[in-house]
């Protein structure tokens, strides 16, 4: 299959109905094994208060201590993502740093249980590039097979301490090498957090350009990363200048070294629309050059999070004018009876 025909395939067709196509994203699980079930009450809730067309899922789905076996993570996986496919909503995954970790330290493939799921549209990615899932999903018009919007996922990954490794630039142990990465006169613009590697911003740019002489017309795009760009800092720092709205109570946890994927957005000019996750007490936009940088807060009770600001971003896309995304918050305690609920553990412990 060529690197066209993987970009134009979903498993599932997505397409506007009448006359719109609705994107819920949500982030941060956390899950474990002996996992808050209040996660899936508030899962159920979101899709049936917002009904989306797709789920998109940025990342930490999991804590590491999940990847224990493929068989705990399968059925992990299993009680999280019923609450989707039973009601029959698309969905796709980027990873998160948590994810990745895992990943690194475990036996088996993540993406591959993914995959088993009939609803699960998340794409492997090219073999070639860094990261499991760089992936184009195309929103097709109501009537016909014309592609009017583009969902663009991108593997954000884990750590700097790899990409020192890989570039020798030294060992990450080591306290001088370290500070040789993480400068202290950039703490405001970043952390140890992964950057986004040159051949995936490449595949973003030459894939765009290849869809775009496909269909015969630039094509409107969101593109969703479990780890924010560092242009989200320029958001919060220039409120004035960029519409600043929402809530910020913690660091933005992106990279420190620029990978320039925010200029090659710019330069194709067809994503109009980010969302990341990991940041779980944020849920800010911005917009920063006509770019609109957003949040989705996080949704999990075995980590940290706000019971004022957990749930879910709305994207709502329409087919008349699919430059214009219109975005909003679902919060949990606005979806869910009895907010926020007993706590109860999967092995049937009440907390």
């Amino acid at each position: 299959m060529t690197n066209l025909e993987e970009n134009l395939y979903t498993k599932v067709p997505l397409r506007f109905k009448n006359g719109r196509f609705r994107v819920l994203a949500v982030s941060d699980f956390h899950a474990v094994p002996d996992y808050d079930t209040r996660l899936l009450r508030d899962l159920g809730a979101l899709l049936d208060y917002t009904k989306p067309d797709l789920l998109l899922v940025l990342g930490d789905m999991t804590w590491d201590d999940a990847l224990v076996s493929e068989e705990v993570f399968t059925s992990l996986v299993k009680d999280i993502f019923a609450a989707v496919e039973s009601r029959g909503i698309p969905w796709a995954h980027t990873f998160g740093n948590h994810d990745n970790d895992a990943v690194r330290h475990c036996d088996f493939s993540q993406q591959s249980v993914y995959e088993k799921f009939p609803l699960n549209l998340t794409k492997r990615g090219p073999s070639d590039i860094h990261g499991i899932g760089n992936f184009v999903l195309p929103v097709r018009s109501e009537s016909g097979d014309d592609i009017v919007f583009n969902i663009w996922g991108i593997d954000s990954r884990d750590s700097m301490s790899d990409f020192m490794r890989e570039f020798s630039l030294g060992d990450p142990r080591n306290k001088w090498d370290r500070q040789c990465v993480y400068p202290s006169c950039l703490h405001d613009w970043g952390s140890e957090y992964d950057t986004l590697n040159f051949d995936q911003v490449m595949w973003y740019y030459s894939s765009s350009i290849e869809l775009e002489k496909y269909a015969g017309h630039r094509i409107p795009g969101l593109m969703a990363m479990h780890i924010p760009l560092p242009e989200y800092v320029i958001g919060y720092k220039n409120t004035a200048e960029t519409y600043y709205e929402g809530t910020r109570r913690e660091g933005v946890g992106c990279p420190v070294l620029n990978s320039g994927m925010f200029n090659a957005i710019l330069d194709r000019g067809d994503v109009k629309t980010l969302v990341a996750g990991h940041d779980h007490i944020n849920d800010y936009t911005a917009k920063y050059l006509g770019i609109n940088m957003t949040y989705d807060a996080g949704l999990n009770y075995d980590g940290y999070c706000a019971d004022d600001l957990r749930g879910g971003r709305v994207f709502d896309i329409f087919e008349s004018d699919p430059d214009k995304v219109e975005t909003f918050m679902a919060r949990s305690e606005d979806c869910v009876e009895n907010y926020p609920g007993t706590c109860k553990r999967k092995s049937g412990k009440t907390e």
